[in-house]
């Protein structure tokens, strides 16, 4: 057994018992640490790695005791916090790191439609949100549509989800969930609209959201797409709705273009609320350009090049700097 399966194994009641007698309290304060898969986790079937910035938390099998599970922190001496948000997010996020198979199929998989295989998605999310005990706490209890935070009793772990719409595709939440599964929806957005229903009355609940001001976000679907929300009933001045209108309902892909607007605007005094989601976005893509744009001035002339004779302690050849210019590009 490799240390994935060991951590697809791992219970809420086994990762108490891993921290001792405060592990469920551990767990849970752990749970509030925000945490990025991409940039702060790495696992694979030999090692658990947890980058929390101030420390880094491993877990490996121990070979000398029977192939449990042995947990350490750079920071701590003794079991800590920084270990039980390790064990928080294995458990409650088993299924996007890949340690937990999707329930089995009463049907053959590759004989499901797309729609078909949708439909199987939402209804085990709706499952899961009427069994895992969660708590909703709002931003404003007065308001349907408002931010509100969802916590699992389990793992501790907190997500902010941003209630806009009873439909797929109109709220956000910060699990990982939601940002892989392209359904526009996860089981902590369905938890919080069930719970809403039962707290407002018909007139609140047929009242659509009304936007204040100016978002960009990213629209989750087949692909993501960062888009632009604007003020409903004119809540923008004429200077500044000439700059933003011609983004509005469509994906944007200028994000140079998209920068220089948000930059004038900015210098009319409207704030923009950009979501963290769409800011990596934008942070992602700029990278790739840049990356594209010296991959493309290197292959051009890589003989003249200055980076062939810095980027390594020895000097490239032509063809060696276009080939590392191709692999990277």
């Amino acid at each position: 057994m490799n240390l994935k399966d060991k951590l697809s194994h791992l219970t809420f009641n086994k990762a108490c018992k891993l921290l001792g007698p405060e592990g469920a309290k551990l767990i849970r304060k752990g749970g509030k640490w925000e945490i990025d898969l991409e940039d702060q986790v790495k696992l694979n079937n030999e090692k658990f790695e947890l980058d929390l910035g101030e420390a880094v938390v491993l877990i490996r099998l121990n070979p000398a005791n029977n192939q449990r599970l042995h947990l350490s922190c750079s920071a701590c001496s003794s079991l800590c916090e920084h270990q039980g948000a390790a064990l928080s997010l294995i458990l409650e996020e088993k299924l996007t790191l890949g340690l937990a198979a999707p329930p089995p199929e009463t049907i053959p998989i590759e004989n499901l439609s797309e729609d078909e295989l949708i439909e199987q998605a939402l209804v085990e999310k709706t499952e899961k949100a009427k069994n895992e005990k969660m708590r909703l706490k709002p931003a404003n209890r007065e308001e349907l549509w408002s931010d509100y935070t969802v916590t699992s009793y389990a793992s501790g772990r907190t997500y902010r989800v941003a209630l806009r719409g009873w439909e797929r595709g109109e709220s956000y939440c910060s699990c990982p969930d939601f940002k892989v599964n392209t359904l526009g929806t996860c089981k902590h957005i369905i938890f919080a609209l069930e719970n809403v229903k039962k707290r407002f009355l018909k007139k609140v609940k047929d009242t659509p959201y009304r936007r204040k001001g100016i978002s960009l976000h990213i629209r989750y679907g087949k692909e993501a797409e960062l888009r632009l929300l604007l003020p409903d009933n004119g809540g923008l001045d004429r200077e500044a709705a000439n700059i933003l209108m011609p983004l509005k309902g469509k994906p944007i892909h200028d994000i140079h273009d998209l920068l220089e607007r948000i930059r004038k605007v900015e210098q009319l005094r409207h704030s923009i609320n950009i979501y963290p989601d769409a800011e990596d976005y934008i942070n992602n893509l700029l990278i790739q350009q840049r990356v594209r744009k010296l991959t493309d001035q290197i292959r051009k002339d890589p003989k003249h090049h200055p980076l062939r004779k810095g980027l390594l302690n020895i000097e490239l050849l032509p063809y060696q700097m276009d080939g590392i210019a191709f692999a990277v590009g």
